[in-house]
């Protein structure tokens, strides 16, 4: 599974369509960065492993991964939405009267689980819902249309993919089709919806709630008796270890909660109610001194008392780590990796992905960072790097580094 290209239209800051693009130019350099893909057609493909997006604040380097959330948030959630909901996740560019009316668009120019390219895209209005949504893919040189629709009409269909399933020619105008399909039951489609949901991640160690989540993420790791599961842990605890954080272990650990009775309850006898709850909780573990020598160990809870650096790092070490070790490879994008984390933490992390003996199955990493310590020519070639800047209209423009050289 590995992204192509991403493009951004009237989405936040970006007024202008926007093409960032993972196609590794043609210069030799850091050969190990690059992973090169043969498609089912035989096309062949030269992507980059990592690519870092780089800007002063409020310059819209955060807006190309929300972009790339929202669109997948959309994938996986818009089955649900209501024919009068407002789709909150079209954010137009707000600056100009040409585009505050106007759709907001995405496209992504993917290869799939099955060695297979395809381009999806969608056209998103807040109030009208979906304008248009494609899917096309490339059997031979050429690409070939799978579905269009506009609005509520499904326009077009290649019987190729439906052969008289979901013989469907109208749809909920806040639903994408794609939504619907991965949900209907046949395993095409929901294996092609899941590579937005399951097949990709998108991290914010700094937004709100994602800390619990990747925390609660990686305790389903920790919890499993799966021999990769339990390969993951130990890495995790090893990097952990190793962090210069002063911790010597880390575990989960289960404990008896005392839950309080819910004072509203209206049966005050209810023999459902257990004033005790088990619960697994991360416990770190670190040395006690004396007179300069150990004398035990000291545990910690890592929510309550640790660091929110500590935890970001089990959080987010565990996610990278899963998206190197599922067998197709997953798409992992990160705000603010350096949120939370030491410098050399993130050089660490971001190396994994350009080493093929770590990351045997070509997963890919796109993070945006302010931090110019991580911009080493060393680990990056020119064409990973890319800046964001604002112009004067508050528009944002996003290019490659190896683009300014040429």
């Amino acid at each position: 599974k590995m992204i192509v290209n991403f493009t951004i239209k009237n989405f936040r800051s970006f007024k202008e369509e926007t093409v960032f693009s993972l196609e590794a130019s043609g210069s030799k350099g850091k050969s190990d960065n690059v992973a090169e893909v043969e498609t089912k057609n035989g096309k062949k493909f030269r992507l980059l492993k990592t690519a870092v997006i780089y800007g002063a604040n409020a310059s819209g380097k955060s807006n190309v991964i929300r972009a790339y959330w929202s669109f997948r948030q959309l994938i996986a959630a818009s089955f649900r939405y209501d024919v009068n909901d407002e789709i909150v996740l079209a954010e137009p560019f707000e600056l100009s009267p040409e585009t505050e009316n106007e759709p907001t668009e995405f496209t992504l120019n993917f290869i799939a689980w099955d060695k297979q390219q395809y381009i999806y895209s969608i056209a998103i209005s807040k109030i009208e819902g979906i304008i248009e949504e494609t899917l096309k893919y490339y059997p031979e040189k050429t690409q070939k249309l799978i579905y269009r629709r506009r609005g509520r009409k499904i326009l077009s269909k290649n019987p190729d993919f439906f052969n008289g399933k979901n013989d469907v020619e109208s749809i909920n105008p806040k639903r994408l089709f794609l939504s619907e399909l991965g949900n209907s039951g046949d395993v095409f489609w929901e294996e092609l919806r899941n590579y937005f949901i399951v097949g990709s991640s998108v991290l914010n160690s700094s937004a709100n709630g994602m800390v619990h989540r990747m925390t609660e993420n990686a305790k389903r790791i920790f919890e499993s008796n799966e021999a990769g599961a339990i390969a993951i842990k130990n890495k995790v605890i090893k990097l952990v270890q190793l962090s210069d954080l002063g911790i010597k272990g880390l575990e989960l650990v289960e404990e008896e909660q005392v839950v309080k009775p819910d004072t509203n309850a209206l049966n005050e006898h209810d023999e459902t109610y257990s004033g005790i709850r088990k619960q697994k909780r991360f416990k770190t573990y670190h040395d006690v001194y004396a007179n300069n020598n150990v004398i035990g160990k000291k545990q910690f809870d890592l929510i309550k008392q640790g660091s929110t650096g500590t935890f970001a790092l089990v959080g987010l070490s565990t996610e990278i780590l899963l998206s190197l070790s599922l067998p197709h490879g997953r798409p992992i994008w990160i705000d603010e990796i350096d949120n939370s984390l030491h410098p050399y933490l993130c050089r660490f992390l971001i190396s994994l992905f350009n080493h093929p003996k770590s990351n045997p199955y070509n997963a890919q990493l796109i993070f945006a960072t302010h931090e110019t310590t991580l911009l080493d020519r060393n680990n990056f070639r020119k064409d990973q790097i890319w800046i964001t800047s604002k112009d004067k209209f508050g528009c944002t423009k996003l290019y490659s580094v190896y683009d300014l050289d040429v």
